[in-house]
């Protein structure tokens, strides 16, 4: 999967987020983009996993599994591979999973597709409630949850898988992991 941004195999796809994408640990040029970027209008797996090009998918995300990728990653937080803009360290690290910690078992967000019309070709998609701010868990869940990825994610080295829920393509499992040999 070496320099794929999205990856299509059956029921599952896979995203590489991307330093535009994340929010805290920058590691290159990026300025914090709040969509998420899947890829070119010309590569046909995105559009073959949607189902259609202006999709809107329902994910969830389980908090025990964002502990998990938080574990997976704790070294990069130590030991960085990159050189990051903003503190990467482990206080950072102990803050983030004491929050999650605290979390609800199932979280949730959307992800739709934003500017369908982009003229360089580029296929976005965003959780629509998103609004760069820091959102509260209890008065806007998916948008937390949205921000929460971007907040965790180290860039380039991070993914976020989802798989398809049954026969119904706009019910998506997300799962954020972690991949260091695949950068």
């Amino acid at each position: 999967m070496a320099n794929r941004i999205f990856r299509y195999i059956d029921d599952w796809a896979s995203i590489r987020l991307v330093d535009s994408f994340v929010k805290d640990n920058k590691a290159g040029t990026g300025n914090g983009e709040a969509s998420l970027y899947l890829g070119s209008k010309n590569d046909p797996d995105i559009f073959s996993f949607f189902g259609v090009e202006a999709f809107d998918v329902h994910c969830v995300l389980m908090r025990d599994e964002v502990l998990d990728y938080l574990d997976s990653v704790k070294q990069e937080y130590i030991n960085h591979r990159f050189n990051y803009r903003n503190e990467v360290s482990l206080d950072t690290w102990r803050v983030l999973y004491e929050e999650v910690k605290l979390l609800p078992e199932e979280l949730n967000f959307d992800l739709t597709r934003k500017r369908l019309n982009d003229k360089n070709g580029r296929v976005y998609a965003q959780e629509l409630t998103y609004k760069r701010s820091n959102p509260d868990i209890n008065k806007a869940p998916k948008a937390y949850t949205y921000n929460l990825i971007r907040r965790i994610a180290i860039p380039e080295v991070t993914f976020l898988m989802l798989t398809k829920m049954g026969e119904n393509d706009s019910e998506m499992y997300a799962k954020v992991y972690y991949d260091p040999e695949n950068e």
